[in-house]
């Protein structure tokens, strides 16, 4: 793929209850009548050193840009909080995911994309809790990249492994070749093998890590995990051919519409 003040009063009873408190403790030097009675209305000196009350009005929350309507049919979804926007095809619905299940900042948003035959096309996701991955080499899995396309995104990545935000499709190689296609900033790994590829992009402190594509992030599964959504090819011309598909060209020109509040 948004938080009566009661006056307290001292009564007569409280008063000497605190006088008796004063005398026992054996301070000197206090005695009724040592203070000026006190009028009703306050001295100049008093009004005069009273410190102004200060009102600090919060910093207003970034929004996404308005943006022109596409020349074709095309249609601009923005999120409810406004943090995001892109362009998908007018017969394709876009919808917030209501439980998005665990690994996320509060607040963050959450959006499922399905086409005209209710078939998941792409999911948005911010404010990504990232996890730590120790990577041996003996457990990394080579991987390929069939596409990569350069995408006007926010990234503050500043890692040795930075990159610029792109548009990827990679294959990690298991007993098939596992598929996946979203954005990302880092590179997947060392000498072309990684443990994990992730679709995700380090956005700025509103936004946090974020999410554009069919999945967040891609392993080599055995056959035993192989789900009924699982996307796989027996040889990489297979997946070349797979992705040279106009539905997959909307999914691109969808992806790379996107645009983030900043």
């Amino acid at each position: 793929m948004s938080r009566s003040p009661r006056t307290a009063r001292i009564t007569a009873g409280g008063a000497l209850a605190l006088t008796a408190a004063v005398a026992l403790s054996g301070c000197t030097g206090l005695e009724i009548g040592d203070r000026p009675a006190q009028s009703g209305t306050p001295s100049s000196s008093d009004s005069s050193s009273a410190a102004p009350q200060v009102t600090t009005e919060p910093d207003p929350k970034p929004t996404v840009a308005d943006r022109p309507a596409p020349d074709d049919d095309w249609v601009i979804y923005t999120d409810p909080q406004a943090l995001v926007s892109f362009e998908l095809p007018p017969d394709w619905t876009a919808e917030p995911i209501e439980d998005p299940g665990d690994g996320f900042e509060p607040e963050s948003v959450h959006v499922a994309v399905e086409n005209a035959d209710g078939r998941p096309m792409a999911q948005l996701h911010t404010g990504i809790i990232g996890a730590e991955e120790d990577c041996l080499p003996d457990d990394a899995s080579p991987y390929t990249v069939i596409l990569s396309q350069p995408v006007d995104l926010p990234s503050t990545a500043e890692s040795d492994q930075s990159i610029d935000p792109r548009l990827v499709v990679r294959l990690i190689e298991g007993f098939r070749f596992f598929s996946s296609y979203g954005i990302t900033d880092v590179v997947g790994g060392a000498d072309g093998a990684a443990c994990t590829l992730t679709n995700t992009v380090q956005g700025p402190e509103h936004i946090g890590l974020y999410s554009f594509g069919d999945a967040i992030s891609l392993t080599a599964l055995t056959p035993e995990q192989v789900g009924s959504r699982t996307v796989s090819f027996e040889t990489i011309a297979d997946a070349d051919e797979a992705f040279d598909t106009a539905t997959f060209t909307s999914i691109r020109r969808m992806i790379a519409s996107l645009q983030l509040a900043e």
